[in-house]
């Protein structure tokens, strides 16, 4: 990791730790994030749901963004639960990956959760007991392209749509899959769901590959950004350390790309 890199990751590091902080600031009705049920209020671990992450699903549902979609993606994240159940109970196609994008990715339909158990489908455990999994690359390309994509975060930079999340850079790899495979386009639509207090206004720095939010929702309102220029897909030249290596080579879809693109195997080496 460069210098620059180094100093970037700390801007995120002191942004996430300042965020953080406000998230969990002690008030009469307890702080704005919401306990995980395993990791508890540890943020690193996990975006979490916040107080008023009703109010803020139900703007983000006014959006013609939303209202025009037939084929959404969605963050399997804590903030985004109740805008997957919306979209069940609306019909569209919800596409959700799994944890670490390790057993690929999951489809769900209105047809495919019974009468009465669209809350449950929308959780982690439910997405994968009703949808269809889909766990190669051939998979995503036979269920279509995306017409939007929603994620939580823990910051949003109002100035660029720079998101900070756990760190892990999972929605970046998420975009550059789907990208790769052409099946986004450099102006589909990308919302962030967060509270207010998640939205900063410095423009931390950027790497390469890192994914900008178009649209930012909090409970109290929608802010629209000026578009910036998204990664064209996986940059395969940006991953230089071991480390990296080794992270991409975890993922499947990743192996299955630089397969596809290079005619060889992603290798740690």
């Amino acid at each position: 990791m460069t210098a620059k890199n180094h100093t970037a990751q700390d801007v995120k590091a002191r942004i996430r730790e300042r965020v953080s902080a406000a998230l969990l600031q002690p008030s009469t009705d307890g702080p704005i994030a919401l306990p995980d049920a395993i990791f508890d209020y540890q943020l690193d671990h996990y975006i979490t749901d916040f107080r008023g992450s009703a109010e803020a699903t139900h703007r983000l549902l006014a959006l013609p963004e939303w209202q025009q979609a037939q084929r959404v993606f969605i963050t399997p994240d804590n903030s985004t639960q109740l805008l997957r159940e919306y979209g069940i109970r609306q019909g569209k196609e919800i596409i959700m990956t799994t944890y670490g994008i390790r057993r690929g990715s999951v489809l769900i339909r209105r047809e495919m959760v019974i009468e009465g158990q669209e809350e449950y489908a929308a959780t982690l455990v439910g997405m994968e007991k009703f949808g269809e999994p889909l766990r190669t690359i051939e998979d995503l390309e036979r269920a279509g392209p995306l017409d939007l994509m929603v994620t939580g975060a823990l910051a949003i930079s109002r100035a660029h749509g720079g998101r900070a999340g756990k760190g892990a850079g999972w929605f970046d790899a998420e975009w550059g899959i789907w990208r790769t495979l052409h099946l986004v386009q450099e102006d589909t639509p990308v919302i962030g769901i967060v509270h207010d207090v998640q939205v900063v206004e410095e423009a931390f720095p950027l790497d390469p590959w890192d994914c900008h939010i178009t649209i930012i929702v909090t409970p109290s309102t929608v802010i629209r950004l000026p578009r910036f220029q998204q990664p064209e897909g996986v940059l395969w030249d940006q991953i230089v350390t071991e480390q990296q290596k080794a992270w991409m080579t975890a993922i499947p879809y990743m192996r299955e790309l630089h397969l596809r693109q290079f005619g060889k195997p992603l290798s740690t080496s």
